[in-house]
């Protein structure tokens, strides 16, 4: 079977990992375990994860012009990615994650040149979308991008995934033109309204929800159905939730429902079993064994 393509939009940056016993209380100083630094940002980490799963991807993003931004296109083109990164005079973004001894994480994170890509930027992009299978979007990349891009590939009959994380956007113009939306609990509550149980009925919209721990929920006009998570030793959930989303969009046009929320709890599972996101990341065989 031909792999099926995929375009990707997404911020890209340097992620600075330290370990801690327990996060800080106010004005508590305390000392880190470990130290790691790995490029990543959610759409970096879903385009690294879908040419893991054996996508193939192409991926818009805008870095600063330096030795940073640099690092992080090599890297994603050794994953055998193709990379259109746009080179802005900003510093590349920059994402803290805090993990405490029991794999929870606190991230902060700096935007930096990944608020510059614009729209002249998406048009250098726009055949690498018209001519994929998907689209996969979050909101971390500014939203007139956000938009432009969503109804592009709806105009060219791209089926289009939206991660809308962080909560940052109102969403309800977007809704008509997405096919599948990827919400986790927080930003579920934070962009639910009625006009969101109106699309589902009307376009036949797919809304998983991911739960963490309790796995997620599916619901589309005729379904609603609780899929339990994996039940493992969590190590570090970084980048669990761009794992779970890389994983529906690598088999939501190939195998029913159960069978794509399935693949993606097992792939997330193994994921949060291992420390940072890059190294954690699985690949297809991991998941096939």
């Amino acid at each position: 079977m031909k792999n099926k393509k995929i375009a990707i939009i997404g911020l890209t940056g340097e992620s600075i990992f330290m370990e801690v016993e327990n996060f800080h209380k106010k004005g508590e100083t305390i000392q880190a375990k470990s130290l790691n630094i790995e490029p990543g940002g959610k759409g970096y980490n879903q385009a690294v994860a879908c040419a893991r799963f054996n996508m193939d991807v192409s991926y818009l993003t805008a870095v600063g012009n330096d030795n940073y931004g640099l690092l992080c296109e090599e890297f994603m083109k050794k994953e055998g990615i193709k990379t259109f990164f746009s080179k802005k005079e900003e510093k590349t973004a920059l994402a803290t994650i805090l993990t405490n001894q029991y794999g929870d994480n606190q991230v902060s994170v700096y935007k930096g040149a990944s608020e510059k890509l614009n729209l002249s930027d998406l048009e250098t992009f726009k055949e690498e979308i018209k001519s994929s299978d998907i689209l996969l979007v979050q909101n971390e990349i500014p939203y007139d991008v956000l938009k432009e891009s969503i109804k592009y590939a709806y105009d060219n009959n791209v089926y289009v995934i939206l991660n809308p994380a962080p909560a940052i956007y109102n969403i309800n113009e977007l809704l008509p033109y997405i096919n599948v939306l990827i919400p986790n609990e927080v930003e579920y509550m934070q962009i639910y309204d009625e006009s969101l149980e109106k699309i589902i009925i009307e376009k036949n919209l797919k809304l998983i929800i991911t739960l963490g721990e309790k796995g997620c929920l599916y619901i589309d006009k005729n379904n609603r159905k609780n899929y339990e998570g994996r039940k493992v030793e969590v190590v570090d959930t970084t980048g669990a939730g761009d794992v779970f989303c890389a994983a529906v969009a690598s088999q939501i046009l190939i195998n029913n429902i159960d069978e794509v929320i399935d693949f993606a709890n097992l792939a997330s599972s193994l994921h949060i079993q291992k420390k940072y996101v890059m190294n954690a990341i699985p690949n297809l065989n991991d998941i096939i064994k």
